[in-house]
């Protein structure tokens, strides 16, 4: 059986709260677990009004970008609602496709488990890595999902 986190995370902002809390403290761990490999990672994407209240839609519910390396990571959470793993990911090219300011962003949709973060963690470490390529995370994602 799946084990779901935050179940109530668009309806209740403290679970949307937890739930943003979930994917940054993952991501933090795995950047301090590759010093080497963190080259300027930031937070990328707004998901809060100017109030600081989240937008509450899940999409994305995090994301990364590092400048030096041209990648990102986006993340977006789905409704928990299926009784078994839910996680899709791919990868895709964001801004003007010419060969020095395209960015590479790893993109990846969940209902948020136990499951689907172990999967998840396995995609974003990968794509960290400096050598990581694009094709090779296309692999990796055939590969896991």
């Amino acid at each position: 059986m799946v084990k779901h986190l935050f179940k109530a995370f668009l309806s209740n902002i403290d679970d949307y709260r937890a739930s943003e809390n979930f994917w940054r403290n993952l991501c933090e761990s795995i950047l301090r677990k590759h010093q080497g490999e963190k080259h300027g990672w930031k937070i990328w994407l707004n998901v809060h009004f100017n109030d600081g209240t989240p937008f509450l839609d899940g999409n994305p519910i995090y994301s990364l970008i590092s400048p030096d390396n041209k990648k990102s990571i986006c993340i977006n959470q789905d409704e928990a609602n299926k009784e078994k793993i839910y996680i899709v990911a791919w990868m895709n090219k964001f801004g003007p496709i010419d060969k020095e300011n395209f960015i590479e962003e790893l993109v990846i949709v969940c209902e948020l488990s136990e499951e689907s973060a172990q999967l998840a963690s396995e995609l974003i470490e990968a794509w960290i890595k400096e050598n990581t390529s694009y094709y090779e995370m296309q692999l990796l994602i055939e590969k896991k999902l």
